[in-house]
């Protein structure tokens, strides 16, 4: 019978007031919630050559010949190829080492129990990738891509969330926030319902961050009538249409203006990045012109082909 390490402690303590004399034995179990029988039981084999010595004796020449490097599931099947000591269940071994102190250092896992749980939950309800690297679309307002770029300013980072139509390229909807949250991802999609009228269906692309995979940003594309497609995770070409404007953005925008360098080493007040965002993105849609969209700027091609075409039509 393996005794557990409170069940211990309450005997002990029984057995030191019994010997001060504190009170009868049947009091002092009915106190400790614990039976005579087992009391009885338990003082008999503390009385007896302890059978774990020889286990912990050995567990712990393990753990000092490799540094305390091994865990208990590897101490359990080092002691079973002994042939002198009996066979061991790894629970009673992982139970020795916690009482002696002999457990190993464990490398630190990176999330919690808790976390893993949500994660796992958020994993399984990741919308298919209906996409699949075709970033073409011959109707407006029917299939868009979406993500999060950084903003590097002197006073903290920023964080810019834009639509884009796959149709013409254009931006049709975009917010800036100083949090990275779901939050940024719902002002970004009620700026995207304010601007233009979406078709029934659209899909919106986007890859698996935790902003756009939370429960709040699903529940609001669902009850707005879109659909959702997730990239895979880790391959950034899955989103590859906003990775290109992201690096358009940043360099014609910023790099060009303050330089890469004052960019990426947080020398620029956000004083002077932020008014540039509009006033850049108003130019992209209004007068950037395109070559697959005949050099016609996004709303330009809109306004030509507002039922949609194929941009060989043109």
């Amino acid at each position: 019978m393996i005794l557990r390490r409170f069940q211990k402690k309450r005997y002990s303590a029984i057995t030191l007031a019994i010997e001060s004399g504190a009170a009868s034995v049947m009091r002092l179990c009915a106190i400790a919630g614990v039976s005579r029988k087992s009391f009885y039981y338990y003082n008999r084999r503390r009385l007896l050559p302890d059978a774990d010595e020889r286990v912990v004796e050995r567990i712990r020449q393990i753990q000092e010949l490799t540094g305390y490097g091994c865990g208990y599931r590897q101490i359990t099947m080092q002691l079973n190829r002994q042939e002198a000591i009996r066979p061991i269940n790894r629970k009673r071994v992982y139970r020795l080492m916690d009482e002696y102190g002999l457990l190993s250092a464990v490398r630190r896992k990176k999330y919690s129990a808790e976390q893993y749980l949500r994660r796992r939950e958020r994993r399984d309800q990741v919308p298919e990738n209906l996409l699949r690297r075709n970033f073409f679309s011959g109707s407006p307002r029917a299939v868009v891509c979406t993500d999060i770029t950084y903003l590097y300013c002197l006073e903290q980072m920023w964080y810019l969330c834009v639509v884009e139509d796959l149709f013409n390229g254009e931006i049709i909807g975009w917010k800036v926030s100083n949090t990275i949250d779901t939050q940024l991802c719902l002002d970004c999609i009620a700026d995207l319902v304010q601007r233009i009228t979406p078709k029934a269906g659209m899909i919106i692309h986007s890859d698996q961050g935790s902003t756009y995979t939370a429960f709040e940003y699903q529940e609001l594309l669902t009850a707005s009538g879109f659909r959702q497609s997730c990239s895979y995770v880790g391959q950034c070409w899955e989103n590859a249409c906003m990775e290109s404007f992201n690096g358009v953005f940043k360099t014609e925008c910023l790099y060009n203006r303050f330089g890469k360098t004052k960019i990426k080493d947080r020398r620029i007040s956000q004083s002077k990045v932020l008014p540039l965002i509009d006033i850049w993105i108003a130019y992209y849609n209004t007068d950037r012109c395109k070559d697959y969209l005949g050099n016609l700027s996004p709303q330009e091609f809109f306004q030509a082909n507002p039922r949609g075409t194929l941009p060989a039509l043109i």
